[in-house]
């Protein structure tokens, strides 16, 4: 049916993401006029074609289009038990095609696997009708600053810890941390692993025992990974651990005003992505409240300074206060 274009319909891409979400949470499923504000923009007959469908109500003869029933509830369920595969354009698969050939995708994928998909993306793709080159796919450049080297002890460490999260386990750690001490043997309980895009870090936020406070360890610093015993009262550690962090998490947001200007926008949300954020847009400004950790301030200030003249701080008055020091300081500072 040609509602079904596999690239070119936004009603396919709706389905498929609907059922797939639905077959993850039965309670994300929609009513059929729930459904159908959701689809509005088709022409009527095309909905009518396509509500048919979905109901196993074909309007063709001889055709079983069925993919949702209706439940108890008067929720459209989907028949299908597994997710439907997700079918990528020839540009996605170009761009998945050289990001596999980058050092960081060694991190998730083992040789093997990563060689089958570079294979089958090679067979699939004709270069020569999409003459997509690796130039043409947007990877940021990275901050001066950036450390990460993926070396085959980096790519050891972060499966191991990886793994340790995914299993609720304990790691004993050494850690070269940025002042220069080092934390020999150190038992941490991992919470998770994040990343920084700006500076291409990577970071394990985790409790170490010794410490009994929540830290963040930048994983090129870590000399030594080993997995450990399962965490004793795995969900209360969680809650715990959770609760902490919103005990230091500062009760004043920092709120920025960003002009729409040079893609300010854009570069604002890429330095402030691995924060909670909020934003609105007004006047051709964009409003940006940042909800941030204590430990995180420097870095959120180093970040500021870096968008320049685009960027105004609105709130607090003593982080506008502050970033007037730091700019007075550097312009005192400044040979003459």
């Amino acid at each position: 049916m040609k509602l079904f274009n596999k690239y070119k319909n936004k009603n396919f891409m709706y389905l498929t993401n609907y059922i797939n979400s639905c077959i993850s949470n039965e309670e994300l499923a929609l009513t059929p006029e729930e459904l159908e504000y959701q689809l509005l923009g088709t022409s009527q007959n095309t909905f009518e074609e396509f509500i048919h469908a979905v109901l196993n109500q074909s309007v063709f003869p001889n055709h079983n289009a069925g993919l949702l029933y209706k439940d108890d509830q008067n929720k459209l369920q989907p028949i299908r038990e597994v997710p439907i595969p997700v079918r990528a354009s020839i540009a996605e698969k170009a761009w998945l095609y050289y990001v596999l050939q980058t050092s960081n995708s060694d991190l998730f994928l083992n040789s093997e696997l990563k060689q089958k998909l570079l294979d089958a993306l090679l067979k699939d793709i004709s270069f020569k009708d999409y003459p997509l080159q690796q130039h043409y796919i947007d990877i940021r450049e990275f901050s001066t600053e950036s450390c990460l080297n993926i070396t085959p002890q980096f790519i050891t460490h972060f499966q191991t810890i990886v793994q340790a999260v995914q299993q609720h386990r304990q790691l004993t750690v050494t850690n070269h941390s940025e002042s220069g001490k080092i934390y020999s043997n150190e038992i941490v309980y991992p919470y998770k692993i994040e990343y920084s895009p700006q500076f291409n870090l990577f970071c394990l936020s985790c409790y170490p025992i010794s410490a009994k406070r929540p830290v963040k360890i930048i994983l090129s610093n870590l000399s030594s990974v080993s997995i450990g015993t399962v965490i004793p009262n795995y969900d209360e550690f969680i809650i715990d651990f959770e609760k902490q962090l919103s005990n230091i998490k500062l009760t004043h947001p920092i709120q920025l005003e960003i002009l729409n200007q040079r893609e300010s926008y854009d570069r604002c949300t890429y330095l402030f992505s691995s924060y909670d954020t909020y934003c609105y847009e007004q006047n051709n400004k964009l409003t940006m409240t940042i909800y941030y950790y204590h430990f995180q301030e420097e870095e959120i200030f180093r970040n500021i300074l870096f968008l320049g003249h685009y960027v105004k701080v609105i709130s607090p008055q003593t982080v506008v206060e502050k970033i007037i020091q730091i700019i007075r300081s550097a312009y005192e500072n400044y040979p003459k």
